[in-house]
């Protein structure tokens, strides 16, 4: 379950929040007045937020690519379109299995 702390009680206890978020491997939510306005998290989790953030983007440019391939050329049928997105999806899903 997440913690959630105010912003006085993290300027209070600091390095009890932060040894928290680091032990634990959990976020602590920093609320002010009520709302949800920061996230302390471990630096491991933070690196592999920054790594998911990379692939995702790794991903993305990928289709972006296959789609300006295809509107250039405009010769894929539906089908063979979609094969494509298909065997791009697969690699994808490899890799995350590979990495994870």
């Amino acid at each position: 379950m997440t913690k959630t702390v105010t912003s006085t009680e993290l300027q209070t206890s600091t390095r009890d929040v932060i040894d928290w978020a680091r032990t634990r491997g959990e976020a602590v939510v920093v609320q002010t007045y009520g709302k949800p306005m920061a996230a302390i998290l471990s630096y491991d989790e933070y690196q592999r937020y920054l790594q998911y953030k990379r692939a995702r983007r790794q991903r993305f440019k990928r289709l972006e690519q296959a789609a300006a391939e295809n509107a250039a050329f405009n010769q894929l049928t539906e089908e063979e379109a979609q094969a494509l997105v298909e065997q791009a999806r697969q690699e994808i899903y490899e890799e995350l299995n590979a990495a994870g």
